[in-house]
């Protein structure tokens, strides 16, 4: 009985590469930074919006205000 030839070799797996410039990558940085920025923008201007430093003045204003009428109507 004659010995047959095993071939040993073995089949590589198929690679599909998906090639291209990053240009998806580029677009998908540009826009989470929009939005980072956009996000910054508006909670600093909600910040100024409601800063306990101006509600402190306008109170002090008030006071003086007051405190001026009762000085006025002692005299």
């Amino acid at each position: 009985m004659p010995e047959q030839e095993t071939n040993t070799t073995q089949q590589q797996p198929v690679v599909i590469r998906q090639g291209g410039n990053g240009l998806g990558t580029v677009i998908a940085a540009i826009i989470l930074a929009a939005a980072a920025i956009y996000a910054v923008n508006v909670w600093s201007t909600t910040k100024k919006e409601t800063s306990p430093a101006k509600n402190i003045e306008q109170g002090i204003e008030r006071i003086k205000d007051a405190a001026g009428k009762a000085m006025e109507s002692r005299n």
